[in-house]
């Protein structure tokens, strides 16, 4: 089990431990204010300009000395040793930035290590004596000193050259013999010459057609047209499965008029077709294995059946084509055969305020290449919804992720990471119909987190060969075209990180309840009665955030209308607070997932709210009322006056969370503007409507946003 050290505190920030032991520190370090501020200092520290460093004076107890920072950071320092230098690390922010810079630079050379030609290692050992190396006392190391002090003739003027060559990567030139060159020179004139006939024999009777001086830009299509598959050959055929249902979780996108000139053949762009995209094997297979214990990550094989616990305390074994969840807040990683790990990454506003929560996925059994053996790719998978972390174990290795109607093909480099997130929301400010309209937008980020890997959107013709981390790709499906350019990510943008840091009592509170909902869970087919009872439990203390996830793991496993109805009570229940906004947050998701979502969700409203015409006022205020970037001035006021105040709770709750969400995101760290709207009179009620009213009027001489 990992400790909490400094060193291994340094090692968990760039990112060289286990897994396992980062995950265990990470939990460490959500428990400790303390480590929190050493993370927080270290970063600062760091960056800061004009630091100085620390002088050795080469004296026994001098722990400045660069040998003494190699051995603590190697951890071959003794214990009174690594006592001195930890306690002066956190008394002088010198040493400090000293450590932690040392221990960031090994990490990335020892990441990627660098060749160093062997007359250059000679030279800068020859630059000092090895006495003056070396502390007094200090025993010799091992390893044989590298170069000496006799004398020696001078070198070649192009002994630099062949070193350079080194650094290159490439073979020494020049160091063979005469006949070598002149072997070489003679075999580079036969060769060309065979080129030059070969291209003659290759060329046609007539001139070709000039070439496209640029690639192809493809419209954006719905889904690509899957090209027949052939069977893999290390599997039977079986009987044809009956056709698949659409996704409810892939919004279709409507077809723009390059798309259907496509279809007739009309649409080509120079001559050419995007290039067509298997689809994924639909054979019920195993795949890999739940490997993290003390989490709720579940599958159901259909939309119908029960979801069930992967536990890898038992077999935990993850099928192609069912449907994983990883539960809202939970952390859960998928080991498949081929070698890839799939960490599902759930996540709750408590968090990071974000439109996160559970994460799905659909594993898909990998592919045969037709030949020479192996697979296609090392994972096929179908992102659903939420955010996944792909890290290759067995160097580099291929996955293809498919999202929202999109096809992703990444080449994940040795040691490297990549982040994938789809979000689906409706935009606020649309028409609103209860069973057509416009669909929500789809926006999926394709982030490398670490190391680098290579990029590819085939039905875009999108190629990049090598993003460096950190950077992201984005992709919006209202934006109807190809993916964005890879942006650099600012280093201390938290983000995309994998184990976020929040303020110890919450981070305490929210890891407290989720340690108890899962192992609360006595049989691991009675995933949504658990949800259901952490629902419907009366409000406790010291048990707050069991509420919580109780709200988001009920919509993230609700799949019918009987499924809504203890949400729906939450959010017209005028006892429950900070429950009613976790509710809407939860619902307004729910509603993006499916195109019939919005009508099953009326169907539980119109029951739970008879009055007329509340139930549809709900549903618009939970798809959002006001567009962000140009809100309507009256539907502004509206929010304020009359629905501030409306008869029904929902509707309350709902105005405030369409003002603090989307009318002015920055009103929730402002005093008196984020009240309990659980009663509509009273002073402090009367005080909330007042603020809104002039926060309104401030937000109506604001200059329109950028786009």
């Amino acid at each position: 089990m990992a400790q909490l050290t400094l060193r291994t505190l340094l090692a968990y920030l760039d990112d060289t431990l286990e897994p396992v032991a980062a995950r265990e520190l990470g939990k460490k370090v959500a428990e400790s204010e303390m480590a929190q501020e050493l993370i927080e200092r270290i970063k600062k520290v760091t960056r800061r300009r004009r630091l100085q460093t620390p002088d050795a004076d080469g004296a026994d107890e001098d722990i400045s000395d660069p040998n003494t920072v190699s051995e603590y950071l190697s951890n071959t320092l003794d214990a009174e040793q690594v006592q001195r230098l930890e306690q002066a690390c956190l008394d002088s922010d010198v040493y400090l930035a000293e450590v932690a810079a040392c221990h960031q630079i090994l990490a990335v050379v020892l990441a990627e290590p660098f060749r160093v030609p062997p007359r250059a290692r000679e030279r800068m050992y020859k630059l000092v004596k090895p006495p003056a190396g070396m502390k007094k006392g200090r025993t010799k190391p091992a390893v044989p000193v590298i170069g000496d002090n006799t004398a020696r003739p001078v070198e070649r003027r192009d002994a630099d050259d062949t070193d350079a060559a080194l650094l290159l990567g490439m073979d020494r030139f020049g160091a063979g013999s005469t006949a070598l060159r002149v072997g070489m020179a003679a075999a580079g004139v036969v060769i060309a010459a065979l080129l030059a006939v070969a291209v003659y024999m290759a060329s046609p009777g007539t001139p070709p057609d000039a070439p496209a001086t640029s690639a192809p830009e493809y419209a954006a299509v719905s889904a690509p047209q899957p090209a027949p598959e052939p069977t893999p050959k290390n599997t039977e055929p079986g009987p044809t499965p009956a056709p698949k249902p659409p996704d409810p979780m892939t919004p279709p996108v409507t077809p723009t008029p390059a798309d259907k000139g496509k279809e007739d053949g009309k649409g080509k762009e120079n001559g050419k077709q995007p290039p067509a995209v298997a689809a994924p094997r639909e054979d019920r297979l195993p795949v890999g294995k739940a490997t993290q214990v003390n989490t709720l990550l579940v599958s159901r094989p259909s939309a119908d059946a029960k979801w069930t616990r992967l536990d890898p305390g038992g077999d935990g074994a993850v099928n192609s084509n069912d449907e994983v969840l990883c539960l809202p807040g939970y952390k859960a990683e998928v080991k498949l055969d081929t070698g890839v790990a799939v960490s599902l990454w759930g996540n709750v506003p408590e968090l990071l305020p974000a439109r996160l929560l559970e994460s799905r996925v659909r594993f898909h059994a990998p592919v045969m290449k037709a030949e020479g053996g192996g697979f296609e790719f090392d994972a096929d998978l179908t992102l659903l919804g939420g955010r996944i972390y792909l890290t290759p174990t067995k160097g580099q290795e291929r996955v293809r992720v498919r999202a929202a109607g999109e096809v992703y093909d990444l080449t994940l480099a040795e040691r490297s990471e990549v982040a994938v997130e789809l979000t689906v929301a409706h935009e606020p400010g649309v028409a609103f119909l209860r069973t057509a309209g416009p669909a929500p937008r789809a926006e999926v980020k394709i982030a490398v987190v670490r190391g680098s890997a290579a990029v590819a959107v085939p039905v875009r013709g999108v190629k990049h060969d090598k993003v460096e981390a950190p950077a992201v790709i984005a992709w919006d499906s209202k934006a109807n075209g190809r993916p964005a350019n890879p942006v650099a990510v600012e280093k201390t943008n938290p983000y995309f990180d994998k184990f976020l840091l929040v303020p110890s009592d919450q981070g305490k509170g929210v890891q407290k309840a989720l340690t108890e909902v899962a192992t609360r869970l006595a049989d691991n087919d009675r995933v949504q009665i658990l949800m259901t009872e952490l629902v419907t439990e009366p409000p406790a203390p010291g048990r707050f955030f069991h509420g919580l996830v109780g709200i988001y793991g009920q919509a993230a496993t609700a799949s019918s209308a009987d499924d809504l109805k203890p949400l729906v009570d939450v959010l017209t229940d005028e006892t429950r607070g900070y429950d009613r906004v976790a509710a809407a947050t939860a619902l307004a998701a729910w509603t993006a997932r499916g195109p019939d979502n919005t009508a099953m969700l009326g169907t539980v409203l119109d029951m739970k709210i008879p009055a007329e015409g509340v139930a549809d006022l709900v549903l618009k205020l939970l798809r959002g009322l006001v567009n962000p970037a140009a809100p309507d001035p009256a539907e502004l006021d509206r929010l304020v006056d009359p629905l501030l105040s409306h008869a029904s709770v929902a509707v309350r709750e709902l105005a405030l969370w369409n003002l603090i969400n989307f009318a002015d995101p920055s009103a929730a760290r402002v005093p008196g503007l984020t009240a309990d709207v659980g009663m509509n009179s009273g002073p402090a009620h009367t005080r909330l409507v007042n603020g809104w009213r002039a926060r309104i009027e401030e937000i109506k001489r604001r200059p329109p946003m950028k786009k």
